[in-house]
């Protein structure tokens, strides 16, 4: 999944107006995976809840009523004037800017709808030791998006950005429908049978009780991109900040990527304390080698090859990337201790702790935004201090909640 941003600025970057749409991209992917993020979670609300027929039926039923309202919040953002306040007033995005993502965000209408039924059978599969399978859904999505970014590229005269959202929105679709055809039979052997369960049964409420406090901190997580981007939007020369920052995110979101299924690894397979040391020691390894990968990269400027050859950045935005990729360097080993934390708080249903820490991190994340306005930082040091700030907040309060949940439980203490 991480490749899709990297094709999807390859088109943007060889088409006319690079700068424009370029600085569109980051923008409306911001908005349409901060609309997405209620359904995130359903990842992880199904891979720990889905134990028996009656959970299957009551969690199926709440995520069709969560896709619809996802959907319909997605549409009234970007087909009302709702936008303009949004973009250009609260975000400060300027208005060519705004004219061009608003073009892609109206054709991923479909996006969060199609994801958060993607996860949720994503999240059965986890459960019943079929990750095989989400690797071939995601083989099938990937494959789609360069397939149809080269048809457009070569045979349309359509608009880059809208060129890339067409091709996103097929390949998220073919990859929901593919997860779902394979996910047919895992669902007929284990939930399709009336058999008694060992557990209470799930109710709607309990539902609920466990999901919101993860949807809510992810809401809330998702707001960092959204924030750095308006204090992009504030800064010198904020097309090109958006633009280079933008063109970095990309490349590093490969390296982040490695990370963001940890937490449903460390759900799965955590069992015991000797499982726990194993599972912390891979998830941070994780980290080290994904951030040092980085730091190498950057410091010999290697980088720049990736900016420059595979997304075709033109001089001055690939520039601004390399700082802002450079600046970024400790994000996927942060990334990596939070996933491994989160996922032992989720294995013991402390959801809540989640949320708390998220709303640390954006408070550490405004300030560093407000700081980097008010004092005039170049956009990469206004990101990559912002993001890294943010993240390291989220960290330390998760790491004191779980300390604390093992100080005060018995049981989680030995686990």
């Amino acid at each position: 999944m991480g490749l899709e941003g990297p094709v999807c600025e390859g088109v943007i970057n060889r088409l006319h107006h690079p700068e424009i749409n370029a600085a569109a991209w980051p923008v409306l992917m911001a908005i349409a995976i901060w609309v997405e993020s209620p359904v995130i979670d359903l990842l992880s609300t199904s891979t720990t809840l889905a134990k028996s027929r009656q959970s299957y039926e009551v969690i199926s039923k709440f995520v069709w009523y969560l896709l619809m309202w996802v959907s319909v919040a997605h549409a009234l953002v970007v087909l009302t004037p709702a936008y303009d306040v949004v973009v250009q007033g609260m975000l400060g995005v300027k208005p060519d800017v705004a004219i061009a993502a608003r073009a892609g965000l109206i054709i991923l209408i479909p996006w969060s709808a199609m994801i958060g039924w993607r996860r949720y059978l994503q999240g059965i599969l986890i459960r019943h030791g079929r990750t095989r399978s989400i690797g071939l859904g995601t083989t099938a999505r990937v494959a789609t998006l360069v397939v149809m970014a080269v048809i457009l590229f070569r045979f349309t005269h359509l608009p880059s950005v809208v060129m890339a959202s067409i091709a996103v929105i097929l390949s998220v679709g073919v990859e929901a429908g593919f997860i779902h055809w394979l996910s047919r039979d895992v669902i007929s052997v284990h939930f399709m049978r009336s058999e008694p369960s060992p557990e209470a049964p799930l109710t709607m409420k309990k539902l609920i009780g466990f999901h919101v406090p993860l949807s809510a901190t992810t809401m809330v997580n998702l707001l960092i991109m959204p924030l750095v981007n308006a204090g992009l939007a504030r800064s010198d020369r904020p097309v090109l900040a958006l633009a280079g920052c933008g063109v970095a995110g990309s490349i590093l979101f490969l390296h982040r990527a490695v990370t963001f299924c940890l937490p449903e690894v460390v759900i799965t397979l955590y069992k015991s304390e000797s499982y726990r040391a194993k599972l912390r020691s891979f998830s941070l390894g994780i980290g080290a080698i994904s951030s040092g990968l980085i730091l190498f990269l950057g410091v010999t400027r290697l980088d720049r090859y990736l900016f420059s050859w595979l997304i075709d950045a033109k001089h001055p935005i690939a520039e601004v990337a390399h700082w802002c990729y450079l600046y970024s360097a400790a994000v996927p080993f942060v990334d990596s201790a939070q996933a491994y934390v989160r996922g032992v708080l989720t294995a013991h249903h402390l959801t809540v702790s989640r949320l708390i820490a998220v709303l640390a991190a954006i408070v550490v994340l405004v300030g560093c935004v407000i700081a980097g306005v008010a004092f005039r930082w170049s956009g990469p040091v206004l990101a990559g201090a912002s993001v890294t700030g943010a993240l390291l907040a989220e960290l330390v309060v998760l790491s004191i909640a779980w300390t604390k949940a093992r100080s005060m439980v018995p049981t989680l203490a030995s686990s």
